[in-house]
């Protein structure tokens, strides 16, 4: 909840204009909150001059510019990162896993009720995994077992897709698991009726990711894990989820089992130029 210290407002109304949900006003050169439509974007927090807005009491500190990253510096995070499939044994400490996973709060979203589900216990990791394998066994037998399927996939345009899985799904069933054995999932869960939430989430997971490589932890997005794991009865007990709960978005953490050591240079974005 975002508060106001009434002793330290001067009623310039910078929070009034910053605001989008249109819930702050001047009364009597006092802001006033309507919590009713209140998201606590903290934009309000974020400008006031004074300092007189707090969030969850915690009252805000100003930037220090000077402890903001070079371009080279940045430029040198983004070209590092990498997805991570093969994980160490080791386990996170949790104060560090809840150091990391605090940074998705700060991310751009459209639902403000989110929450991290973490999950670092070995055993549940691997009863999740037994749920997706699964599911893995029966698209196969479904989806690239029988030759139609195939055939199919050619005819409506789709066979490069389908060729690009099938190896994927026959190594996972080789192997007899999805999943490098991470030391620890990370679910973005939240209302299923906010509308969204899907994109919000992976807002949310980008912020974890960078933060976990400067801490030495590596990451892999777990594209397919909410579809599955969400329509799991057994996955939602385990996750402790609520009838309304669903899953956004999934992330691996664990310490690198292999090390990548050379920028891939060369890599752009097409773009298109509208306009004179």
């Amino acid at each position: 909840m975002v508060t106001v210290d009434k002793d330290k407002c001067t009623g310039c109304g910078s929070c009034v204009k910053i605001c989008h949900e249109h819930c702050i006003a001047l009364v009597d050169d006092t802001v006033s909150i309507d919590y009713e439509f209140c998201s606590t974007c903290t934009q309000c927090v974020a400008i006031c001059p004074e300092q007189a807005l707090s969030w969850d009491g915690v009252p805000p500190v100003a930037f220090d510019e000077a402890r903001l990253p070079s371009p080279e510096q940045l430029d040198e995070l983004f070209k590092q990162r990498r997805s991570i499939r093969s994980y160490k044994k080791d386990k996170i400490d949790r104060a560090l896993l809840e150091e990391i996973v605090t940074y998705g709060i700060y991310a751009p979203t459209h639902n403000y009720g989110f929450r991290a589900v973490v999950v670092d216990d070995e055993e549940i990791i691997e009863a999740l995994d037994r749920i997706l394998m699964r599911f893995v066994s029966m698209l196969y037998n479904v989806a690239f077992r029988p030759k139609i399927v195939g055939v199919l996939a050619r005819l409506i345009g789709r066979s490069e897709e389908y060729l690009l899985n099938k190896p994927k799904i026959e190594s996972s069933l080789e192997r007899g698991f999805s999943f490098h054995h991470p030391a620890a999932i990370v679910f973005i869960v939240g209302d299923k009726r906010i509308p969204l939430s899907a994109d919000s989430a992976q807002y949310a997971l980008a912020n974890i990711t960078f933060y976990a490589q400067v801490r030495g932890i590596a990451s892999c997005l777990w594209g397919n894990g909410p579809i599955f794991m969400d329509r799991s009865r057994a996955a939602r007990r385990h996750l402790g989820l609520q009838r309304h709960d669903r899953i956004f978005g999934a992330l691996f953490l664990g310490y690198p089992k292999v090390r990548f050591r050379n920028r891939v240079e060369g890599r752009t974005m097409p773009i298109q130029w509208n306009g004179g």
